[in-house]
């Protein structure tokens, strides 16, 4: 049988290198730094604790939290006989519902204070109800009011000449439908090195980009990095950048015109991430009919071996190392 036209080959690499969110920890390619002797708790941070929690465990503290309290109160009025008027003697139901109804202000019913003790425990019921109320949603709001980006990396970065010189290329595309203002992008080079004096240091590289800022970021931008003498990366293979546990890092910036507000997205690259002698996939096609070009992101992690005559549209992949 004949085939006609590239062939999608998969390449074999370790798996896609993600900004972890795990507590504690620090994503670096593929590599996690924990941190350890510090505070495992400081109350100050109650706050960034709770922006920081997913949307799952936000509502089951929530939810753990107003049963608690619920509990809590139900047990002070039932531990007093008599506090709560027309309450079946002993039956702890009762004194919870009356506490539920009494957190949330509803108005009693049947049921009210009927003592002295009673009203004052109702009393405070009432006031911590109302400020769980208002921290609840303030917290609500706080969530859903941060500004967020949905700023796609390529899965890989890749070594190619670009206009004669070996070039560092990787890719950013905005998923939104909108714009992103002022967007302004920086990479660093971070690897271990043996000082002078025999000791093992951390350094970071600022890499020089061929366009750090544009003024508007709608949808994809390749950033490249010339490998020249002044270059970090200049004369390195991947072997050296594996044997230094290189990693690229990536921050890009800007102002989401929708929002009006500071967004950021972040990645990194492992060495093993960082492909020699191979080049991007062309993902804008020619114009079509009706003066339309069509940007196709189902190839935006697709890299082509250097030589090889794919990476222009259309056609499929020759390799995808998602």
């Amino acid at each position: 049988m004949t085939h006609h036209g590239p062939v999608r080959i998969p390449v074999q690499k370790a798996a896609r290198p993600k900004v972890g969110n795990e507590r504690g920890v620090f994503q670096m390619g593929t590599s996690k730094i924990k941190r350890v002797g510090v505070a495992r708790w400081y109350w100050g941070d109650v706050y960034h604790w709770m922006l920081t929690l997913s949307w799952p465990n936000f509502f089951l503290l929530v939810g753990v939290s107003y049963l608690l309290t619920n509990l809590f109160f139900a047990t002070a009025f039932y531990m007093v006989p008599g506090s709560i008027s027309n309450a079946r003697p002993g039956y702890f139901p009762d004194a919870l519902f009356f506490s539920i109804e009494t957190l949330a202000t509803v108005g009693y019913g049947y049921m009210n204070p009927g003592s002295t003790y009673g009203h004052l425990v109702a009393s405070t019921e009432i006031l911590f109800g109302m400020v769980q109320v208002a921290v609840v949603t303030g917290l609500l709001f706080a969530r859903f009011s941060r500004p967020t980006s949905r700023i796609l990396f390529s899965d890989v970065a890749v070594i190619t000449p670009f206009n004669g010189v070996p070039t560092l290329m990787l890719r950013a595309g905005n998923e939104r439908g909108n714009l992103i203002l002022e967007a302004s992008v920086r990479a660093s080079l971070i690897r271990r090195e043996l000082t002078q004096e025999g000791q093992m240091f951390t350094r970071f590289y600022d890499l020089e980009l061929e366009r750090e800022t544009t003024g508007v970021f709608a949808l994809t931008w390749t950033i490249l990095h010339r490998i020249d003498e002044s270059s970090p990366l200049w004369g390195k293979t991947q072997e050296d950048l594996l044997r230094e546990a290189a990693t690229l890092s990536v921050l890009l910036t800007g102002t989401d015109d929708t929002l009006n507000d500071f967004v950021h997205a972040r990645q990194t690259y492992s060495a093993d991430h960082i492909f020699y002698n191979h080049h991007f996939a062309d993902i804008m096609s020619d114009k079509l009919e009706g003066n339309v070009r069509i940007l196709d992101y189902s190839k935006f992690h697709d890299i082509y071996p250097d030589g090889s005559e794919g990476g222009n549209m259309p056609g499929a992949a020759l390799a995808h190392p998602g």
